[in-house]
């Protein structure tokens, strides 16, 4: 065999050798997409911390893989998850039975967070307050409403949203952005979690001028499971479940 011959072998068996590391690396390598969702998980310099963080990196750790932290938001995850051609998870999702059919959540309650509230300008509770729930203001369409395009808001209001009412604007990606176009005048009512709300007072003050109205039909609390993409492998699935169930959560009623 010529030199020329051997060093072509050579050439082709050291790539070779590259490219089986590399898909041992991504065997070992699990996508979970993150935003902001605060306390639970912090977004700080584009970087997760909190508890959701701490538990997903314990999770991995028990099935054998490193987590690679994707940077998304709520509609941009949905999109991913519908899609279904990465595999990759979450960190955690309200299920139910639709989204069960598009979607692979864990089997392990990961949380429950506490559920949303309705969010008004003071000159409008009066008004808002004639109706029996924010189900039946969502049907008026003197009243604009804004919420988020993938939200999730309890049957009735579900219900209704599936006929697509003008009246209620589904462009905003974060409850942040909900509250501000309330405050602007260009929604009348919006609803978000609790713990979003809390947490906007504190960081844009003029979010603290908008009303709560309480016990209006708002979601209870959500019970939260991780959902991957139906990309992710069986084999995957089998080794988080087994982890989550290590790690000590509770196995939940939700079936796959």
């Amino acid at each position: 065999m010529s030199d020329g011959n051997k060093y072509y072998l050579l050439a082709i068996a050291v790539a070779l050798s590259f490219c089986s590391g590399n898909v041992l690396a991504q065997d070992n390598t699990l996508a979970v997409t993150f935003y902001h969702y605060p306390p639970r998980l912090q977004v700080e310099d584009g970087q997760p911390s909190g508890l959701y963080y701490d538990q997903l990196q314990d999770v991995a750790k028990r099935a054998g893989y490193k987590i690679e932290w994707l940077h998304s938001d709520l509609d941009e995850e949905a999109a991913m998850l519908d899609a279904g051609r990465r595999a990759f998870c979450t960190t955690g999702r309200l299920p139910n039975k639709e989204r069960a059919l598009r979607w692979r959540f864990l089997p392990y309650l990961f949380d429950v967070v506490p559920g949303d509230t309705v969010l008004t300008r003071s000159e409008l509770v009066e008004k808002l307050d004639d109706f029996l729930s924010i189900t039946e203001v969502a049907k008026d369409s003197n009243y604009t409403g804004a919420l988020l395009k993938s939200g999730i808001y309890g049957a009735s209001m579900d219900q209704h949203l599936a006929s697509s009412p003008k009246w209620v604007l589904r462009s905003g990606s974060t409850d942040l952005q909900l509250m501000k176009l309330v405050l602007a005048g260009r929604a009348d009512w919006t609803i978000v979690p609790k713990q979003q709300w809390e947490e906007a007072m504190e960081l844009h003050a003029p979010t603290s001028e908008l009303v709560e109205m309480p016990d209006f039909g708002a979601h209870p609390d959500y019970p939260i499971y991780i959902a991957c993409s139906r990309a992710l492998s069986d084999e995957m699935f089998a080794r988080l479940s087994d982890a989550m169930a290590e790690a000590g959560f509770v196995r939940g009623t939700l079936a796959d």
